[in-house]
């Protein structure tokens, strides 16, 4: 059964007269959350813009200082030879190899038996020595077959692995091989048989790479040349004797093509976004909700003229606008020209790098940007912080005033039903009276 407010029971007064005056009580608390609502959604839409300012950050990062702009790659005139991966800061230019030789690992194989796993091989100790690690000697038990003979072999942890092959050559078609985990002449492998049936061939005797880099002998243990050059790794993937390799190391105008669009896409995104909150909505004939938020156009003018203010007086181009990167005067948007920007890094990739990065004289744009942006930000002062920080304090404060004046209503509505509900007991009272009158009275003149 539902709660009856006043005036219900007794009828004397409609209660929707009770309701409305309660109704008028919520107002200021519905005022209160109204304008919570309003702040909330101006947090949310600032938040946007706190979020493409840090990808418009990121973007910065690949651009703002020479190791991160400089993108290079390695091209190999016969890449099936030799290649090779740029790791770090290094110096362009071109270079000559000649593989003479890949490093091998030293493998051994013994002489052959009719099975794996039936007949036996004997027993005793393999001693397998190492000229880089100490002996190991396997321990080869009575009724060993080749599998067994493997399984010992590769859980002695001894730098070597071992496999049964079948060569399908009858009669004694299964061989088992021995393989040093390491190649080069320090990783070679002797092995003792002892009293075992087991005889072993030296296979493939270990050995260094040998390479000649710009008519200069160099070897290593394995095929990968990492400090040949610093920042490259060169690979050897197969020996070809009197071919001579070209291998340059020289700049990646595509992958440098993309981290300047990326930066270009985020810095128009946040543009957008500035230009937009102040388009007046033909239905509701308002701009957007930041409008009125002075620290956009802080944004704007702290981003603009990191660009505008840009002039470098060291090289081939001294603006942006030379490369193919201009700004349309009206939207404020950052326009690139592709062909004109790639053409531009095929023909003087320094140049062009200068007009990004810091360097002993200059600030280029993306650090001149990186620092506006590290201003903005700033925990302190930084206006995004400083902003962010306003509207959530003024939501706590909403709360507070929304908690307060919902317990006022509460009380004041609390009162209004107790006045009324003791008007209509007076009421009840008077008209009870009433009909009691009215019904003496009545009876008498009858």
């Amino acid at each position: 059964m539902g709660i009856r407010g006043p005036g219900s029971m007794s009828g004397l007064f409609d209660p929707k007269i009770v309701q409305q005056i309660l109704e008028l009580e919520k107002i200021p608390v519905d005022t209160a959350e109204k304008r919570k609502e309003a702040v909330v959604t101006e947090k949310e839409e600032f938040s946007k813009l706190q979020d493409l300012v840090s990808g418009l950050d990121a973007s910065l990062n690949a651009i703002k200082s020479k190791p991160s702009f400089y993108k290079l790659k390695i091209e190999s005139s016969h890449p099936d030879i030799i290649d090779g991966v740029v790791t770090g800061p290094t110096l362009t230019g071109t270079y000559e190899f000649e593989v003479r030789g890949l490093a091998k690992a030293e493998k051994e194989l013994a002489y052959g038996f009719p099975d794996k796993d039936e007949t036996e091989v004997g027993f005793g100790f393999m001693l397998i020595e190492r000229e880089d690690m100490d002996d190991f000697e396997v321990v080869i038990e009575p009724d060993s077959t080749l599998r067994d003979v493997v399984q010992a072999i590769n859980d002695s942890d001894a730098g070597v692995k071992a496999m049964v092959i079948n060569t399908k050559y009858k009669p004694d078609s299964y061989r088992l091989l021995v393989i040093s985990e390491e190649s080069g002449k320090e990783a070679k492998v002797y092995i003792d048989e002892d009293t075992t049936f087991l005889e072993f061939k030296e296979q493939v005797s270990g050995r260094n790479l040998d390479v000649l880099f710009e008519d200069v002998p160099v070897t290593d243990e394995d095929n990968d040349l990492e400090e040949l050059i610093d920042g490259v790794v060169f690979n050897a993937k197969r020996s070809e004797p009197g071919t001579r390799v070209q291998v340059t190391v020289g700049y990646d105008v595509d992958a440098t093509m993309e981290t300047i669009q990326e930066w270009v896409n985020k810095y128009n995104e946040i543009a957008e976004f500035i230009n937009g909150q102040f388009v007046v909505n033909p239905s509701t004939k308002k701009a957007g909700v930041l409008s009125g938020d002075q620290s956009l156009k802080t944004v704007q003018r702290l981003l603009q003229s990191s660009i505008s203010t840009a002039t470098y007086t060291g090289g081939k181009y001294s603006t942006l606008s030379e490369v193919g990167i201009t700004t349309d005067p009206k939207s404020g948007l950052l326009n690139m020209d592709e062909a004109k920007v790639r053409g531009a890094l095929a023909e003087d990739y320094e140049a062009v790098a200068n007009l990004f990065i810091r360097n002993r004289n200059y600030v280029g744009v993306g650090e001149r940007m990186a620092q506006a942006v590290r201003k903005l930000r700033d925990p302190g002062a930084g206006v995004l912080k400083s902003r962010s920080r306003g509207l959530d304090n003024i939501i706590k404060n909403q709360d507070k005033i929304i908690e307060r004046k919902k317990r006022t209503m509460e009380e004041r509505q609390e009162s209004i039903k107790q006045r009324f509900t003791s008007l209509e007991g007076r009421l009840a009272g008077l008209k009870a009276q009433g009909d009691f009158l009215t019904q003496k009275f009545g009876g008498a003149k009858k």
